[in-house]
């Protein structure tokens, strides 16, 4: 289940659970573009449950990048299990993506930012 807890008036982290994929995807896309919507421009995902990641979960997460890096704020993962960050680096998106070992050194990377 993917729940999220807001940080501040522009901060949200966002849990994806144990699985994003074509069953949930679409639902971690609605969450983040209403995060997007009410303000937030950093948008936290902690992936420290997270045991599976498929092409759509991916597609989920790149697809809100563009505009939250539009507006002047970014995604920025946290606590990437290795099994995750491998399939990350294997899809060459480790540079392009915001990654942080840690939910307070991503809260940081906000902070520095904004």
């Amino acid at each position: 289940m993917i729940t999220q807890d807001r940080i501040d008036k522009a901060s949200i982290v966002i849990n994806p659970g144990t699985v994003l994929d074509n069953n949930n995807a679409h639902e971690m896309t609605e969450m983040l573009n209403a995060a997007q919507s009410d303000g937030c421009k950093y948008l936290i995902l902690d992936m420290s449950e997270l045991e599976f990641l498929s092409s759509a979960g991916v597609g989920s997460i790149l697809g809100s990048l563009g505009r939250t890096r539009e507006s002047g704020g970014d995604v920025i993962l946290c606590n990437v299990p290795e099994k995750i960050f491998h399939v990350l680096k294997i899809l060459d998106l480790c540079d392009y993506l915001t990654i942080r070992q840690t939910r307070e050194e991503a809260m940081e990377a906000c902070a520095a930012k904004g």
